[in-house]
């Protein structure tokens, strides 16, 4: 019975301590408490292994979905594409990890036949969450295709919008009178954010109707911005915010005055992201420094 509980005790740590690291490497905000309850979750196999002491009884299909039922309960809230990518990074890691263990105990068991191993056996998650924390967050970020992923917040009469954000450098949409910066933003993810004023005027810009709805105080504001795409032409109604902040590698940095162009079309063909800027509007933004 001892030795069971060590081994669901030792089991919750270990997939708490790969959970964290996946979600790290990603720069994912997660709960604790969802970590630890797919943690919990997780040694369920092993526990229905050491009721029936039958090595067998958890079939090799199980296996391979249950990993899935963890990922799912952490990062429920990612897009499909994202949630993938940190089921095949989640088991990776757990490989891995079995892997330097099993070697590593294999290791000391024939050098130092008498060790305490159960008794050391729980600084192997300690270990894990060390490895993680002094990982090259960055270059793995651009290996995972995620440093150009992040979030955005936007302040406008006192209301804030955060949404997920695309980091394009190739953006330089601006409104050629101010030279502020144009920051994308999918129209039906700020429908309750967008002051009732402006709709009227937002809605007569994209249906081409002429521009005579908006607000006297809102000029000095508000603006149509043209852009040019693959596909063509067009104009984006676009607004001055009071204040915008980005979050570029799990680090928020405040941002120049932007304007925000408002957009009747999805930004992403699977709807990750609600808005599009470039990272040149972070007012530090992190340059790589290149050496000789």
């Amino acid at each position: 019975m001892i030795n069971g509980v060590s081994a669901l005790t030792y089991g919750v740590e270990v997939d708490w301590a790969l959970l964290w690291m996946t979600a790290r490497v990603f720069g994912y905000s997660v709960s604790p408490f969802r970590m630890t309850l797919a943690a919990v979750v997780g040694v369920l196999p092993t526990l229905w292994v050491l009721l029936t002491r039958n090595l067998y009884a958890v079939p090799w299909e199980l296996g391979l979905v249950w990993p899935l039922v963890m990922v799912a309960i952490v990062f429920s809230r990612l897009s499909g594409r994202d949630w993938a990518k940190s089921y095949l990074l989640f088991g990776a890691l757990s490989l891995v990890a079995s892997g330097l263990f099993t070697t590593g105990m294999t290791w000391l068991a024939l050098w130092m036949p008498h060790f305490p191993f159960q008794d050391w056996m729980y600084v192997v998650p300690l270990l894990l969450m060390f490895i993680a924390w002094r990982l090259p967050l960055r270059r793995l970020s651009q290996l995972l295709g995620r440093e150009t992923y992040g979030e955005i917040r936007l302040t406008l009469n006192r209301k804030t919008l955060q949404l997920s954000a695309f980091w394009d450098s190739g953006n330089t949409l601006a409104d050629p009178a101010s030279r502020r910066p144009v920051v994308i933003v999918e129209i039906g993810r700020a429908l309750d954010w967008i002051p009732p004023e402006l709709w009227p005027w937002i809605c007569a810009v994209h249906t081409g109707v002429p521009t005579t709805t908006l607000p006297d105080h809102w000029h000095s504001r508000a603006t149509v911005v043209k852009f040019r795409t693959l596909a063509g032409e067009g104009v984006l109604p676009a607004v001055q915010v009071d204040r915008a902040e980005g979050r570029y590698l799990s680090r928020w940095y405040p941002m120049v005055p932007v304007m925000v162009g408002f957009s009747p079309t999805a930004l992403a063909s699977d709807r990750s992201v609600g808005a599009l800027a470039s990272p040149k509007t972070l007012i530090h933004y992190p340059h790589e420094r290149v050496g000789a």
